[in-house]
């Protein structure tokens, strides 16, 4: 699932309403042809779709599936997708809608996304299918297109390969030490993706040791990032390995954008979609036959450690920082420790306005998330601040543009600074607006004066 991501769906997201097609997206179907169709807007907001790109972008994938012909996984990754535009919730599929209230055209079905579905590139439930969905524009990079449709596509099958799993965050990716030996492994992957032979089994090697040095320093974090890199790293690695072979690229692109993958705010949410392509491409080239071993259980690094023998020195941190110089580490910690201090100032701030002020918290035992991965900043044992985000549950749907959410560690609660007004409709405060469902309403709470929660 490529950035932003949600977490699984509740049964409420099985049951979608009935939304009929807008007469004005009725009457723009005829000019799908044309460079661009006006979609037919919300009231307060209008869109300009690329329904020819998007078109395109369908059958682009549609080949590229159809010439991998279920080889990858022993299961075709074609299916039905979804393009949806953000602003309006148009809608360019593969296949008609259960309900039959899109209106089909030269090959594809346009509509409306009924409203209770949160939109981001994911794998979600409507009409008794599994679905993958891709928030419009598409990449105009071909491989990049490829891959993200993939990417989702891969997510859609998940499930029916049992290798679902929970994609936890992985906090001690936002420290500066947790920061320093994924950068030095990522760059070491990407030397291996790049080599052959005796170098490439060596920077296989080092990218190895950088992540066990990583790991000796952060308790429990082998088994967080191994589960992530199940989740996210085997989606992003098939949908490079489907681009690969439909675009005749070389593993350099992978390379290339493994390196420019260091570059992102965030890695504790998206880690695995750096280190998924370069695990995914060694095992296929030193441990053949290693999708077909694949359990949620599994753990991508100790597979490739087996198949190039090579396992953890004694002297594991002298070790490692004699190879990392091989790959700028004192570039990297000079950059990291700037960062560092910007960090501890943004989480200050994050838990002065969602922890120590007023806030507002609404809970709820099964949250639907739609979020950017690569910027969130976890806050200890207080939860992760969502800087932006879409929340969906039993309450209704709670929209963060700005100024931050913060995510309770068990993710059954989210809270945001306090609204000036609870009585407005909908309610909205500094940077966030909420939509309450039917019999739900804004309480002070009794154990925190001036901060309010949602309530029947």
């Amino acid at each position: 699932m490529k950035p932003p991501e949600s977490l699984p769906r509740g049964p409420w997201l099985h049951r979608p309403p009935r939304i009929p097609v807008a007469a004005a997206i009725a009457s723009a179907l005829a000019l799908v042809c044309a460079a661009h169709v006006r979609a037919a807007p919300p009231p307060d907001r209008a869109a300009l779709v690329d329904t020819t790109a998007a078109v395109a972008g369908l059958r682009r994938f549609a080949h590229a599936c159809a010439l991998d012909g279920g080889a990858l996984w022993d299961r075709s990754l074609c299916g039905p997708v979804a393009l949806v535009d953000r602003g309006t919730r148009l809608t360019i599929a593969n296949r008609a809608d259960s309900a039959r209230a899109w209106s089909a055209l030269d090959g594809v079905f346009i509509g409306n996304l009924p409203a209770g579905i949160a939109l981001a590139n994911t794998s979600f439930d409507f009409g008794g299918a599994r679905w993958a969905m891709v928030l419009l524009p598409l990449p105009v990079d071909d491989f990049a297109l490829v891959a993200l449709l993939a990417h989702e596509s891969f997510h859609r099958i998940q499930r029916d390969l049992s290798l679902w799993g929970a994609g936890p965050p992985c906090p001690h990716l936002d420290t500066r030490d947790g920061r320093v030996w994924l950068r030095l492994e990522l760059r070491a992957l990407a030397a291996a993706v790049r080599a052959r032979g005796a170098s490439a089994a060596r920077a296989a090697g080092d990218a190895l040791v950088f992540r066990w040095q990583r790991q000796r320093l952060f308790a429990g974090a082998d088994s967080l990032e191994s589960q992530l890199e199940i989740q996210e790293g085997l989606a992003e690695y098939t949908g490079c390995k489907l681009a690969l072979a439909a675009t005749d690229r070389s593993e350099e692109r992978v390379a290339r954008n493994m390196e420019g993958f260091e570059k992102r705010a965030s890695y504790v949410r998206s880690m695995a979609y750096g280190t998924g392509p370069g695990l995914g491409l060694l095992l296929d080239r030193y441990a053949a036959g290693w999708r077909r071993r694949l359990t949620p259980d599994s753990r991508l690094a100790e597979m490739l450690a087996r198949a190039v023998r090579v396992a953890p020195p004694a002297n594991l941190e002298a070790e490692a920082r004699r190879r990392a110089s091989a790959y700028r580490l004192a570039e990297i910690e000079g950059q990291e420790d700037l960062r560092e201090r910007e960090r501890q100032a943004r989480a200050a701030d994050y838990r002065a306005r969602l922890v120590e002020g007023p806030t507002l918290t609404l809970r709820a035992g099964n949250i639907n998330f739609s979020f950017d991965p690569n910027s969130l900043v976890p806050l200890g044992g207080l939860g992760t601040a969502y800087p932006t985000g879409t929340f969906l549950a039993a309450w209704g749907k709670l929209e963060v543009e700005s100024g931050g959410a913060l995510v309770g560690p068990d993710f059954a609660s989210v809270t945001v600074p306090a609204p000036s007004d609870t009585s407005a409709r909908p309610v909205r405060g500094s940077g966030w607006r909420l939509e309450l469902a039917p019999g739900w309403r804004v309480r002070m709470r009794l154990d925190r004066p001036g901060s309010f929660e949602v309530a029947r």
